[in-house]
């Protein structure tokens, strides 16, 4: 596999765990009286999957990086940031991509888009 392959299939985990999680487990949370108190478990949840998933796909994100032999502890490492990463992502394009468009789009400056 390439790197961006690699990348790729990281993002497209992350997203799948992150959806499953919340339909599964979130919409269940939420339909238990005293629901609420359990939704912190979720992170929980999604890091299991996560770690179960690089391990089954190999996926070493640190070997990725560092240009080395992938190892158990970089399957580990790449699974807790697939739990997160959808979320990471999501969390980074809202505050900074979006809403640089936004705060572009509200200062009405047309003619020159780079603030």
């Amino acid at each position: 596999m390439t790197n961006v392959q690699i990348l790729g299939l990281a993002l497209a985990l992350a997203a799948i765990v992150e959806g499953f999680v919340e339909y599964f487990f979130g919409q269940a949370i939420d339909h238990l009286s005293g629901g609420d108190k359990w939704r912190w478990a979720l992170i929980y949840v999604a890091a299991i999957a996560g770690v179960g998933l690089a391990f089954y796909y190999k996926l070493d994100l640190m070997a990725l990086i560092s240009e080395q032999e992938s190892t158990g502890v970089g399957y580990f490492l790449s699974g807790l940031i697939i739990g997160r990463g959808a979320n990471f992502l999501h969390d980074f394009v809202s505050k900074y991509i979006l809403q640089k468009q936004f705060n572009t789009s509200a200062q009405g400056d047309t003619d020159n888009p780079v603030a």
